[in-house]
């Protein structure tokens, strides 16, 4: 899903994948891999929306995504308050997601979202899977040596959820807590002359 330019469709091909099926919203991109793969028979190109595949139910063994979910999450100013268009976005991409697959197909997610941000997206029963998740350790960083996480998201179709990961789930639809209220000002009289009030 979001395949872009990468060469992980024909990565996969060569460590024994014999079909693997591409997908990007780019028509461009998905030409252009076409060319560059065209020896390559088992490898099967489509310009197509994520939000909207139109690919049979149960047709694919696994889903592989990396990064592209991110991009749903790239306008969102607050991670821990998710705007309901984000969320109805990503509801609506892994809706998709889970109807392509078949019976225990596996969903896989890489991402550098952390788990307390990606999860609740992807525990909702709705979509038939079980979650798990790995953080695997980056290499390289800021000055300082700082390292970056990337985190492997690994759903299972027709296994249950664990119930902290419904729990978590369930927060997702829940409204944000309400800012708290500012103390009240105090009535002002109608027939102040601020100008007189002024002290120069």
């Amino acid at each position: 899903v979001g395949c872009g330019n990468s060469t992980l469709s024909y990565d996969l091909h060569c460590l024994g994948y014999p079909e693997v099926t591409s997908i990007d919203f780019s028509s461009a991109c998905i030409a252009a891999m076409r060319t560059r793969h065209a020896a390559c028979p088992g490898l099967r190109w489509a310009q197509m929306d994520m939000r909207a595949l139109t690919f049979p139910d149960a047709t694919f063994d696994a889903v592989l995504e990396k990064g592209t979910l991110d991009v749903l999450m790239v306008g969102e100013t607050d991670p821990w308050h998710v705007s309901p268009r984000a969320v109805a976005e990503m509801h609506r991409v892994l809706s998709e997601v889970s109807r392509v697959l078949r019976p225990e197909g596996c969903f896989i997610s890489i991402s550098f979202a952390q788990p307390h941000f990606r999860k609740p997206h992807y525990a909702q029963e709705v979509f038939g899977w079980s979650l798990r998740h790995v953080a695997c350790a980056g290499v390289g960083g800021e000055e300082g040596g700082g390292s970056f996480h990337t985190f492997v998201y690994i759903m299972r179709k027709g296994q249950p959820l664990d119930p902290a990961d419904i729990l978590l789930g369930q927060r997702l639809h829940q409204p944000p807590p309400e800012p708290p209220s500012s103390p009240p000002m105090p009535p002002e009289e109608e027939d102040e002359d601020y100008l007189l009030a002024i002290q120069l």
